[in-house]
């Protein structure tokens, strides 16, 4: 029993800490905001995550295994046509954006903007583009499928999908962040959705 308290204790610290990245980024995250945050004190975050850069990477691994990986299953839920479960993703993904409870925009994409800083250290950077390069891979995997399956026509290449979905992720980020509604981000989902249900009925054979 005492070992599961701990270690719910560990993830809930976790989550804590990952909020003031998500709000700050790494570099502007200090020592103080992480303790102050996690209700512990320096030597007990030493003792339990290792330096800062440490507590960063395992932040990140908490966020991925949390949040995103929810969203990327979605992509291959069963019984679901592809576009609405490409929908679905997208709405997740938003709402997460979103969300009363978390920082606004995407704690990936904040990060992600500091991997062009020197002052970055290297393990961190590797994180957040493992991280980056993983959501890609699902993405494109996602796409090859649905072209194999006939859903997307061999005109289109899924290369160029993954990038348009990956730019559009990016670009509702800073819109949340920048203090733009749900509702109104959620606009975008619709005319994205009809235009991949135009390349399905287009994949299709004419009788």
């Amino acid at each position: 029993m005492s070992g599961r308290k701990r270690e719910f204790c560990k993830t809930e610290a976790l989550e804590k800490a990952m909020l003031v990245f998500w709000t700050k980024g790494f570099l502007g995250a200090s020592l103080s905001d992480l303790t102050t945050s996690m209700g512990i004190n320096k030597p007990s975050l030493y003792g339990a995550f290792g330096n800062k850069e440490e507590l960063f990477i395992s932040c990140t691994q908490h966020y991925l295994e949390q949040h995103a990986m929810p969203n990327i299953e979605l992509l291959s839920a069963e019984g679901l046509p592809f576009t609405e479960r490409l929908s679905n993703y997208l709405h997740a993904v938003i709402q997460i954006q979103c969300h009363p409870h978390y920082p606004k925009g995407c704690f990936i994409s904040l990060c992600a903007n500091e991997t062009a800083s020197d002052h970055m250290p290297p393990q961190a950077v590797t994180v957040i583009n493992s991280i980056q390069s993983l959501n890609e891979e699902h993405l494109l995997a996602f796409f090859q499928a649905e072209k194999e399956c006939g859903n997307i026509g061999a005109e289109n290449d899924e290369q160029v999908l993954t990038r348009y979905i990956m730019t559009l992720i990016h670009g509702t980020a800073s819109l949340a962040r920048s203090g733009k509604s749900l509702e109104d981000i959620q606009t975008i989902i619709k005319p994205v959705i009809n235009t991949f249900q135009m390349m399905a009925m287009s994949s299709q054979p004419h009788s």
